[in-house]
């Protein structure tokens, strides 16, 4: 498979996202119709303006060509900010050792067969530590360096107990893997986590989210999260046979923590897909993008969010919180929680609790 390197990168004193990538014609061709793409002769690399909401849609849109795009030395927290790799400055990259232990670690990893998703985020914040002490060897850090870059960079910077509790998880494995005996791993401890209480939409919210989309295949995507309470990472990766439309149900393959799960569908969604599958006759993917490709996940927001805003509903909604509303509704209407728990694949009940704090019942 092809690659691409997106880093940061600075010209005249502003950010732009460098695209490096051995030389191809093809990925040449694709990379001239993006608007706003700059060519540096001197640095030869071409490059685009910063900004999170642009990293995000150059990344979708150059991987849907089957094409890996490594963007690990960005890092996105769940509230969408954004922070260069390490913190120190913009355009600054990792050492020669240091991207060997990296890429010693992505290797372990890969070899282990973690997702695709685990590696990024795993490498990404393990790059921001590197960057930290980009002129020491990882093989010497302590754990009280480890201690000053939490409070130095983590807690002076403000970033989430969900951003801190990753980070601890990262280099937990990250040093496990290179055997630093310097570090007791038992040392690295995570703050407690936060508690905060899902975003549910009501039945009627719902009702109306789905019957004011007018396009069939984002109809069916919005109903088909909200119906089977899926991740949208598990939406788009559904294929055409995970769909068994005699048996009533949806087979999810190796969801989060590499878990298969089957959950049933109703009467109506089943009529739905197959006027859906009659129409646009997907081949590999059940919802696919230009030539094939599996639909991104930046498409798939923005029939929520515009949806969301056709019917005026304020709350701050996400594809999750269809979801959320999926257990919640199904909790309301008497299913028992260990029952739901099992829909939604989640490995501890604890899990699933949450669900009790914003139930009507």
């Amino acid at each position: 498979m092809k690659k691409i390197i997106l880093h940061p990168y600075e010209e005249e004193g502003r950010s732009r996202i460098a695209i490096r990538f051995e030389y191809d014609e093809s990925i040449i061709e694709q990379i001239r119709k993006i608007p706003g793409r700059k060519w540096s002769p001197e640095e030869k690399i071409w490059h685009i303006e910063y900004s999170a909401e642009k990293l995000t849609a150059l990344k979708d849109y150059l991987s849907s060509s089957d094409i890996y795009v490594d963007d690990s030395v960005f890092h996105f927290e769940r509230e969408n900010s954004f922070m260069p790799a390490g913190g120190v400055r913009r355009g600054q990259l990792l050492g020669t050792n240091n991207s060997g232990y990296l890429q010693s670690f992505v290797n372990w990893m890969e070899t282990r067969r973690y997702s695709r998703r685990s590696i990024d985020t795993y490498s990404g914040l393990v790059t921001t530590f590197l960057l930290f002490y980009n002129d020491q060897s990882p093989s010497e850090i302590t754990i009280e360096d480890i201690t000053r870059f939490n409070h130095k960079f983590i807690i002076k910077k403000g970033y989430s107990i969900s951003y801190q509790r990753q980070m601890v998880s990262a280099l937990k494995l990250f040093f496990q893997q290179i055997q630093n005996k310097k570090i007791d791993i038992n040392q690295l401890e995570r703050p407690r986590k936060e508690r905060k209480l899902p975003v549910v939409f009501s039945k009627e919210e719902v009702r109306r989210i789905i019957s004011s989309i007018q396009n069939e295949k984002h109809r069916v995507m919005i109903s088909l999260i909200y119906a089977a309470g899926l991740r949208v990472s598990e939406l788009l990766n559904l294929k055409c046979t995970d769909i068994d439309g005699h048996r009533f149900v949806i087979h999810i393959h190796s969801a989060k923590g590499c878990k298969d799960r089957i959950v049933p569908l109703g009467t109506n969604l089943i009529d739905s897909l197959r006027a859906y599958f009659k129409r646009y006759r997907p081949k590999v993917y059940l919802f696919e993008g230009k030539e094939g490709s599996r639909y991104s996940a930046s498409s798939c927001r923005m029939i929520l969010k515009r949806a969301l805003e056709r019917n005026g509903i304020s709350k701050r909604g996400s594809l999750h919180t269809l979801r959320h509303s999926y257990a919640t509704h199904l909790l309301e209407s008497g299913t028992d929680i260990r029952y739901i728990q099992k829909l939604l694949g989640h490995e501890s009940s604890r899990t699933t609790e949450i669900y009790t704090h914003v139930s009507r019942r």
